[in-house]
């Protein structure tokens, strides 16, 4: 929602991650995932049940807090993940490198921009639902993993628990994924948001996106989404420089809509041919259209608006 409105409203945001994967093995993958995706909310975190981190040991902090503050700290010079990847497989830590197609550990962050010095404050606000101004989060914040609240538990287990049958063909995420605002007609009659749109966990492929608001929503609001169609790089063996978006969705009341409460959804539809064939082109085996994924029921990005 519009940033200066949220915080004069301080109306309530729900970060919901949807997170969509389809797996190489599907019935092996539905195994893998039902393990490790199922998520809960605590507090206003949402923590998965049953994952461990393998890169955070929750004996090393005193307080419940400051092991969800860690949660956000990009530590990266001390996860490790190639030593555990070494352990997992049984195999010398100098041949794990090969094993990912990479050259060292930093390559799987090395396109990645610069991180903020408040980088960690931040993504830990917007998790607890203290932090609104998501218009003003550029690429520092939300092309970096750790933005996202899964990463140290289930993101990082693609390099420590390696398992070509759960390596991932295609499949996002957007986050915050729900949200809410009020409008008042004749007063205020347009709503603005942003949504974080992003590869799942283990994607090697580029998926071809286009956003599209449902066809009951059209019919009330007129709605511009920027960018509406994307290229989505992968998540692994290392992060693409484009595996991460910001979206600006802005919403305003057709003339002669009645009051009431509106859910307007915004869903992934297949890209126009032109981009779909210039991505295939480009990017030949591993080039998928996001829409092929496996779609949970409800909407990607929902905007709950009440009209008055």
């Amino acid at each position: 929602m519009d940033d200066t409105q949220v915080q004069q409203k301080k109306s309530p945001l729900v970060f919901i991650s949807i997170i969509l994967v389809v797996a190489v093995v599907c019935i092996a993958a539905f195994v893998f995932l039902q393990q490790f995706l199922p998520q809960n909310s605590v507090g206003n975190f949402l923590v998965s049940n049953d994952a461990q981190s393998d890169v955070i040991n929750p004996s090393q902090f005193v307080s419940r807090e400051d092991y969800f503050r860690e949660v956000f700290k990009p530590h990266r010079n001390q996860y490790g993940l190639f030593g555990k990847a070494a352990d997992f497989l049984k195999k010398p830590v100098s041949e794990i490198p090969a094993y990912f197609g990479l050259n060292n550990e930093q390559e799987i962050f090395e396109a990645l921009p610069e991180i903020p010095s408040d980088f960690s404050d931040i993504a830990y606000l917007l998790a607890q639902g203290k932090y609104f101004d998501l218009g003003l989060l550029d690429e520092r914040y939300y092309k970096q993993p750790e933005f996202y609240d899964n990463f140290k538990t289930l993101g990082v287990r693609y390099w420590t628990r390696p398992d070509p049958k759960y390596w991932v063909a295609n499949g996002y995420g957007t986050y915050p994924a729900e949200q809410w605002d009020s409008l008042q007609i004749g007063q205020r009659e347009d709503f603005k948001g942003v949504v974080f749109f992003y590869s799942s966990w283990g994607v090697q492929s580029f998926q071809g996106v286009s956003l599209s608001p449902d066809s009951e929503s059209q019919k009330y609001f007129d709605i511009q989404i920027t960018p509406k169609t994307f290229l989505l790089e992968p998540s692994f063996p290392k992060f693409g420089k484009n595996w991460a978006y910001k979206i600006e969705i802005a919403g305003k009341l057709k003339p002669n809509t009645p009051p009431g409460v509106y859910h307007v959804g915004i869903n992934v539809e297949v890209p126009p041919n032109e981009f779909r064939s210039k991505w295939a082109l480009e990017h030949k085996n591993i080039y998928f259209d996001a829409a092929n994924a496996i779609r949970p029921a409800g909407n990607q990005i929902q905007f709950d608006i009440t009209v008055k």
